[in-house]
């Protein structure tokens, strides 16, 4: 049995929903969680935008400079892709530069000792990043109705 095609653009608004609530003081906050989620968000958001399924995995998890030459790549084999908002994401949302997906593995309260990390930024710019490629995605017509479940 094969695994199921990825559905990067639900996971982005999973993980975004999911950071938000646990930044609300209403509820059972967690600063560490929301802080890896909303990474994980953002890199949801972009990959939801790319066609070629090779583009995710060259990816990864990287915000760096070396990531916007791998979009380049994909945007000059799949012009389409160009007309997402997929690139400069470093300096779209600069809190995702401090972002890495090992800070999974470390102490809890980490997030709160480490100076540079700041979460609400992350995060309001995670739901600003999410929001736009799911627009874009709806405005081209290849936004799955499942996805917004």
């Amino acid at each position: 049995m094969s695994a199921p095609e990825p559905d990067f653009a639900s996971a982005a608004l999973r993980h975004m929903r999911d950071a938000e609530l646990l930044l609300d003081s209403q509820g059972h906050t967690s600063r560490d969680q929301a802080w890896h989620l909303a990474g994980f968000a953002h890199e949801c958001a972009r990959k939801a935008c790319l066609e070629h399924g090779w583009v995710p995995k060259v990816l990864g998890h990287d915000f760096s400079s070396a990531s916007d030459s791998v979009l380049d790549f994909a945007i000059a084999l799949d012009p389409r892709a160009g007309r997402f908002p997929v690139r400069a994401w470093a300096s779209r949302a600069p809190a995702v530069v401090a972002w890495h997906p090992n800070h999974r593995y470390e102490r809890t309260g980490t997030t709160d000792r480490t100076a540079g990390r700041d979460v609400e930024a992350l995060v309001r710019q995670g739901r600003e990043a999410v929001d736009d490629c799911i627009l874009a995605l709806f405005l081209n017509g290849t936004l799955q109705v499942e996805s917004l479940q």
